[in-house]
């Protein structure tokens, strides 16, 4: 489409022109005439620049994506690389390690407690036995054994292994003190009972072992023995008899009392062990029970003297 353009009226100067047949011009204010004039090809021009703006903004456009597709590929199968941190973190981080100092070793009070612990169960020590072939073929071990601490210990037992000629173990037995806690400097006997021993060839092997005491262990009573007396039954088959009075001397009850006699030899060696419950096992406050204790399975000789304790749990 042609672009017209409207001049100035040359004899006037007028702009006011009106058409005047086909490419003319009248002016209104003189009446001159005036050619029009018809400046082709315009339109086209700008219509081909418009073009050839979309055709190289498309060209561009696809250009950049195309480019920024093959970096995103490019970034996907490109192989991960480790990351590695700065130089100044590791160097702040080795920093940071406590540096030891060569033979410096500290421990906490508790640790040191523990250790004395252990110690105290070391000097738990066996100090004499005596042994005796019972009469359905198995074997009996009574063991002394001491406290050397210079504090109380709980539980104290005695393990029994029973080794071959070649020093292999073939069995192994442990067998607690009825005593639940020994005080410092103390002794207590423990019985060890096998019903059958081995066939083979063997010899045997003790150790003493407890436990710390502990603020949580209950308490055993010890009762009151005031008096008893011993009777031979057969002396030949070294069977005694033991009976007396046992008494709760506490303000509370007590349960389960129970009396224990050791026979002893004139070194005051334990030589005989035996126990059995009094005739009233619940004991109110200052209440008395009799006792009868029967030594008949246990006594490797005669004895020369016999030491008794009862012992019970508070109700």
């Amino acid at each position: 489409m042609a672009e017209i353009n409207f001049s100035k009226c040359p004899s006037c100067g007028a702009a006011n022109m009106e058409e005047f047949g086909e490419n003319r011009l009248n002016c209104i204010q003189c009446g001159a005439n005036l050619s029009l004039v018809v400046k082709k090809g315009s339109g086209l021009k700008q219509t081909l620049i418009s073009v050839l703006f979309v055709v190289l903004l498309a060209s561009g456009a696809f250009y950049y994506v195309s480019n920024k597709t093959q970096e995103v590929l490019q970034e996907i199968t490109k192989p991960a690389e480790a990351p590695v941190a700065p130089n100044i973190a590791i160097k702040k981080s080795l920093d940071a390690v406590p540096k030891l100092k060569k033979n410096a070793m500290t421990i906490s009070s508790e640790q040191f407690k523990q250790a004395q612990d252990r110690q105290a169960i070391a000097r738990l020590q066996v100090v004499n036995s005596v042994n005796r072939k019972n009469k359905n073929g198995g074997q009996f071990w009574i063991v002394s054994i001491e406290n050397q601490t210079n504090k109380s210990i709980a539980r104290p037992r005695v393990v029994l292994k029973l080794l071959n000629n070649k020093n292999e173990q073939i069995e192994s037995y442990t067998a607690w003190s009825k005593l639940e806690t020994l005080p410092a400097g103390e002794s207590t006997s423990v019985l060890i009972d096998i019903p059958k021993v081995p066939k083979e060839e063997f010899h045997s092997e003790m150790s003493a072992q407890s436990s710390p005491a502990s603020l949580y262990d209950k308490a055993q009573q010890i009762l009151d023995i005031q008096d008893f007396n011993v009777s031979i039954l057969d002396e030949t088959k070294m069977q005694f008899e033991l009976t007396g009075t046992v008494t709760n001397p506490f303000d509370y009850q007590v349960n389960f009392v129970e009396i224990i006699a050791l026979a002893k030899d004139k070194q005051g060696k334990t030589v005989g062990y035996a126990k059995a419950y009094a005739s009233t096992t619940n004991l109110k406050p200052k209440q008395t029970s009799p006792f009868t204790v029967k030594a008949e399975k246990y006594v490797t000789q005669t004895p020369y003297s016999w030491t008794l304790s009862a012992m019970a749990r508070k109700h």
